[in-house]
């Protein structure tokens, strides 16, 4: 086992320096004159941003020191190649676009951090304290085997609580249904059991597009000025009605029709995205163990994520 997780974990981190080689003799963004890429108050704003969105121990590390995806600081990356990647991911691996989510400031601000010299920027802040610290250096194929080796496995009982956790507006029963429980907002998770740990893993920490048009992320532009954001429950000749997500728990709303002036649909989830930031490693793993309960699946260890 350990052998094909290690062939897999190269495999992806040689096709990222593929594609970093290949970026190097590519002309760069003529946008990036006009960063600031050297200013410091700029990459400490992209220090931050990237603690939170990148540097989990299953993502790029603390500092992007590397953890189940590769390092990226200090490898003398090209700016506009980093701000591609970033901006519309990567095919073949599980690096996700961010330009969804993130604004061009927002992206520049992650390229000045992750081509910063790191030797000259010794404080980074880490992921929240809560999540487990990324792995020595000690190469790609370590590294993944030092973070799967820790003692951590999912519990059902566990995820069952949080997934249904009433003090968290974000919890998984606002929007989802488990075996007749919950809020029908967005899918059914009961057969959620049919898919592999890793990609039920991704699927919550990664929210992106969806596979059912029924829950595409609907924006109505009203008389008024107001955007509803959410998701459609149902419509008619004079209304619609949208359970308004910009806000958790959603509030099921009308909206006559004569009200509105634009209707705009977009092929996300309307999911919020930090639960990677929201919840411990242990906590994800616990509501995945529950998500492949159903089917009496065997607890989810962080070894099964690199499978």
């Amino acid at each position: 086992m350990r052998v094909a997780i290690a062939s897999k974990t190269v495999l992806l981190i040689l096709a990222f320096l593929l594609l970093c080689v290949a970026a190097v003799h590519r002309a760069g963004s003529t946008q990036q004159a006009n960063v600031r890429l050297t200013d410091p108050q700029f990459i400490a704003e992209g220090a931050r941003l990237f603690a939170t969105t990148c540097g989990n121990a299953y993502c790029h590390g603390t500092g992007g020191a590397g953890g189940g995806a590769p390092r990226l600081r200090g490898k003398d990356l090209e700016p506009a190649y980093v701000f591609r990647a970033i901006s519309h991911g990567i095919p073949g691996t599980s690096m996700p676009s961010f330009k969804s989510e993130l604004s061009e400031e927002q992206i520049w601000k992650l390229v000045a951090f992750i081509v910063a010299d790191a030797k000259t920027n010794a404080i980074v802040p880490g992921p929240a304290a809560s999540s487990p610290a990324a792995p020595p250096l000690t190469g790609p194929v370590k590294a993944v085997e030092a973070v799967t080796s820790a003692p951590f496995a999912g519990n059902s009982q566990a995820g069952k609580a949080l997934f249904f956790d009433s003090s968290r507006p974000t919890s998984c029963h606002s929007c989802h249904s488990f075996n007749g429980e919950g809020t029908p907002i967005g899918p059914d998770l009961s057969a959620a059991a049919s898919g592999s740990p890793r990609d039920l893993f991704l699927s919550v920490i990664l929210a992106r597009e969806i596979k059912d048009s029924r829950y595409a992320t609907i924006t109505v532009s009203l008389r008024n000025g107001e955007k509803i954001v959410g998701v459609k429950k149902e419509e008619d000749a004079e209304s619609l009605r949208v359970y308004d997500t910009t806000e958790l728990p959603a509030v099921l709303r009308t909206i006559q029709k004569t009200d509105v002036t634009k209707v705009e649909y977009a092929n996300e989830s309307v999911m919020p995205k930090d639960y990677a930031s929201a919840y411990t490693l242990k906590q994800l793993l616990d509501i995945v163990t529950f998500l492949r309960s159903s089917q009496s699946k065997p607890a989810v260890t962080l070894r099964d994520l690199f499978q």
